[in-house]
């Protein structure tokens, strides 16, 4: 009916079936291969409760008078029986037919007539999970379920990001492996988050045949696994921990579901499915890191869905022309995230910084330092047809001043023993199409007097002996 997949290679999967009760019994031939702890059985009927589960390979029919038989297994045609006689003689095949002394047992192309009065024990093969119901009319038709976690299926996201005439579509796909069961009209849950599951690996009981072992966790001597963690060597006899997708910090709390109805999938295949689509609001922007040349062009997209983003990669195109891609990270309803892509084409910078002028050594401890005034500037030129908002980062070693256009001292550091503070500096501006906006500061550092060398000698008459 549905199922629930987690990124990290697990899914919560649904059935529902509807069966008619036999003394409050019901049978399954369906054997989840469930995580320890997560089979659940249930009724639609909420005045029903399930009583008992049992796994068995003796699934037998119970009359006490041959006769009894024809109502018996009425309703069983087409099903696989295991047949034994008075006289130790044994049939094995499918229901084909109740007749008014005997039925038909269909082996292949071939049947087998047998007197009911000659029966002594009828088995239902195949049908090894049988369902106990505590309820009023144990008798009634009723629709019963069964939801369990099984490992096997997981999924991946990813965005596009489309671009154009300056409105952006924002798809999200959902990529998913399926390892384990065919789904059919299935509707399948994408979850955003991973909880805590502490049977990983370890298969639940009633999943398992009679004669089955039980899948444990192999636990070491903690002084031998302790001697074992120091000399850097693995704990072999440890289980391997199934391989598990990476879940962001932000999404390990509550839990969110995408849903896809309806979905056809068959065990080993492969599927993207659509989750969402969504024009969202976009704005551009430019980010230049002044200590070096580089310029990034950077979206910043506000999420107006009413689901949160989970973390994913985002492939952006304009125009059908790609642009670059990046990872989105967990981004709320509501909340804005930011993508890195290429560099900035269409924006020129260059940086310039000299000495300006020097000022008399200066005793700070034992060192003999020069303040030196530097005089820096940082030019943005606009090729685009669009306004450019640029943020501007630089790192300055010393006392800043003079910084125009709204240059911002963001952060300062103290180093013991150092005379120059280490000042993070930036700017916020817009730089028009076609226009070119130069930035200018003043920086006076010290430096030891061995490092600075002498001052320029000013320039003087010539001096004749």
């Amino acid at each position: 009916k549905s199922v629930a997949v987690f990124r990290d290679g697990y899914g919560f999967f649904i059935r529902e079936g509807q069966v008619k009760l036999e003394n409050g019994w019901a049978t399954t031939n369906f054997v989840p291969s469930a995580i320890r702890g997560t089979v659940w059985a249930y009724s639609l009927d909420p005045a029903d409760r399930i009583d008992t589960l049992i796994t068995t390979h003796d699934n037998k029919i119970a009359f006490t008078k041959g006769a009894e038989l024809k109502t018996k297994l009425k309703d069983k045609i087409g099903l696989d029986f295991s047949i034994e006689l008075n006289s130790g003689q044994r049939f094995d095949g499918k229901l084909n037919r109740l007749l008014d002394d005997m039925l038909l047992l269909q082996v292949g192309s071939a049947f087998s007539a047998i007197p009911y009065d000659a029966i002594k024990s009828v088995t239902l093969v195949g049908y090894p999970i049988k369902v106990k119901l505590d309820t009023k009319d144990p008798n009634k038709v009723v629709t019963l379920g069964i939801a369990y976690l099984q490992e096997g299926m997981k999924w991946e996201p990813s965005y596009v990001l489309d671009l154009a005439k300056g409105k952006a579509s924002l798809s999200l796909r959902a990529t998913m492996q399926n390892t384990t069961e065919a789904l059919t009209g299935t509707d399948v849950l994408f979850v955003v988050g991973s909880p805590f599951i502490a049977n990983r690996g370890i298969n639940d009981m009633i999943a398992l045949m009679p004669g089955q072992p039980v899948k444990v966790e192999a636990k070491k001597d903690e002084k031998d696994h302790e001697k074992e963690v120091q000399r850097g060597e693995p704990d072999s006899d440890a289980p391997k921990p199934p391989t598990q997708a990476a879940i962001a910090g932000e999404e390990a709390g509550e839990l969110y579901y995408y849903k896809k109805p309806g979905l056809d999938l068959a065990p080993n295949d492969v599927a993207m499915v659509s989750i969402f689509n969504a024009d969202v609001p976009i704005h551009p922007t430019f980010d230049w890191n002044a200590d070096g040349e580089e310029v990034l062009y950077i979206l910043n997209i506000k999420n107006t869905t009413k689901q949160p983003l989970t973390t994913g990669t985002v492939f952006v195109v304009e125009d059908k022309r790609p642009i670059g891609q990046d990872t989105v990270k967990y981004t709320p309803a509501g909340g804005s995230a930011e993508l890195h892509l290429a560099r900035g084409i269409g924006l020129h910078v260059e940086k310039r910084e000299a000495e300006a002028k020097r000022g008399s050594p200066v005793m700070i401890g034992k060192t003999s330092f020069i303040p030196v005034t530097l005089a820096g500037t940082l030019t943005i030129t606009n090729y685009r047809q669009n306004d450019a908002e640029v943020h501007i980062a630089k790192t300055m070693r010393g006392r800043v001043s003079d910084l125009t256009d709204g240059g911002k001292i963001k952060d300062t550091q103290i180093l013991n023993g150092e005379p120059n503070p280490i000042n993070d500096v930036e700017w916020k501006l817009t730089v028009a199409p076609g226009a070119t906006k130069t930035i200018t500061y003043t920086v006076v550092t010290y430096m030891s007097a061995e490092r600075a060398g002498s001052p320029p000698v000013p320039a003087g008459p010539d001096i004749k002996d």
